[in-house]
């Protein structure tokens, strides 16, 4: 079967879901599918031309395409949305030009490229996967972004109520993500819940960090690594870990990447003895920090469980770092950890209750063997694979 599987950023990206999806590609291949790839150019953090991937290429046996885009779009927010429009575009019209069987798209632009994409596989007969890494606009009204009240809103619904009535597969993270799709009232909808695969497993071999990156000796260091953004309570959180300092003078707490919430986070931490900021750094390189970390650090704004799932407590969980989230005790999330023993979730999301589950997840002497083998029955690479195999296999039989 001819699958064309799409996605603003792929492999060598340092996405998350650029990495991700070249495994997934290279899973189907070897089942025997023929593989496309439609992605964009320039690459997610390219500092340079040199930094640019091809614009066509062959990667073993995945045939990738890359379309032209605005480049320096974090910082110019009319060039973001021009390429909102170009790439779904751009989408649009290759789909209707290469016509393969199966055709998937993920949240990211969110809605208008699933919806874009969904549309011309209706157009040519393909199936349509609909791979869904956040649900809009439910995030946006969760967070307070403007695109989650009013006009904006109603029109993204019904967008991507559009889109879900499309899919012949919809792919969510978890099961509170499945129930928050039945909540729109449009069942029988075909929902999966198939987790995304860690970076660990996805991503290549480690490459060191810089030396002054190092855990110290002596130093049990707690880690939050990834997107420094809005969507976690990452002021909160820090808070919390901090009560624990004059208790436990070896304890770091130490932030390894970027985004919204850093300045805020420097401002009030910045100097102190025992927090610690580094930049972003590719997974390669990341990895061997958070390997050697004591406890991996998950934070969400409350209500996010539901249209979300962090999927970096896969990554801590391959490269066995036992967790602490906050996240609200109901979760599906909260639930796993505790009963794999893997990780604490505070009662209430206060500094206190923060402070006290970190606490007792610093007595509790988890061993990396036992996170590892929970992540291997939760989300190890050969069941993650082997799900997506079976749910393209099964399309292609109807």
């Amino acid at each position: 079967m001819k699958v064309l599987l799409t996605h603003r950023f792929f492999w060598p990206d340092t996405a998350p879901y650029a990495v991700m999806l070249r495994a997934i590609g290279d899973a189907l291949a070897e089942a025997g599918h023929e593989i496309h790839v439609l992605s964009s150019k320039p690459s997610y953090r390219a500092n340079s031309k040199a930094d640019t991937p091809p614009r066509q290429e062959r990667l073993g046996a995945l045939h990738v395409n890359r379309i032209w885009v605005f480049g320096d779009e974090k910082r110019n927010p009319l060039r973001r949305l021009a390429n909102v429009v170009v790439y779904s575009w751009a989408l649009f019209v290759n789909i209707l030009r290469q016509r393969p069987d199966l055709v998937s798209a993920s949240t990211f632009p969110p809605v208008i490229a699933a919806w874009s994409a969904s549309l011309a596989a209706r157009l040519i007969g393909a199936r349509f996967v609909y791979h869904m890494q956040d649900i809009h606009p439910e995030v946006s009204q969760l967070s307070g972004g403007a695109l989650g009240c009013g006009l904006p809103m109603r029109l993204l619904r019904w967008l991507d109520n559009q889109t879900l009535r499309r899919s012949d597969a919809i792919v969510v993270l978890s099961e509170d993500m499945a129930n928050s799709l039945r909540a729109r009232g449009l069942d029988p909808l075909p929902i999966h819940v198939i987790n995304n695969l860690s970076l660990e497993t996805a991503g290549g071999e480690a490459i060191e960090p810089p030396t002054e990156l190092r855990k110290p000796e002596g130093k049990r260091r707690v880690i939050f690594a990834g997107n420094l953004g809005r969507f976690q309570q990452l002021p909160l959180l820090a808070d919390g870990v901090s009560r624990l300092f004059d208790t436990h003078p070896d304890l770091e707490l130490f932030f390894l990447g970027d985004g919204t919430a850093l300045r805020e986070l420097e401002e009030r931490w910045e100097g102190h003895a025992q927090v610690s900021f580094a930049g972003f750094l590719p997974f390669d390189q990341a990895k061997v920090l958070i390997e050697e970390a004591d406890i991996g650090l998950v934070s969400l704004l409350p209500g996010i469980y539901r249209v979300a799932y962090p999927s970096k407590v896969l990554s801590y969980a391959g490269l066995g770092l036992p967790m602490l989230a906050l996240v609200e005790p109901e979760s599906e999330l909260a639930k796993s950890l505790r009963q794999g023993g893997v990780g604490a979730v505070p009662d209430t999301h206060t500094p206190e209750a923060i402070a006290a589950a970190l606490k007792d997840l610093l007595e509790s002497h988890i061993t990396s063997d036992t996170v590892q083998a929970w992540h291997e029955t939760f989300a190890g690479r050969t069941q993650i694979l082997s799900r997506w195999c079976a749910l393209v296999q099964g399309l292609k039989r109807r």
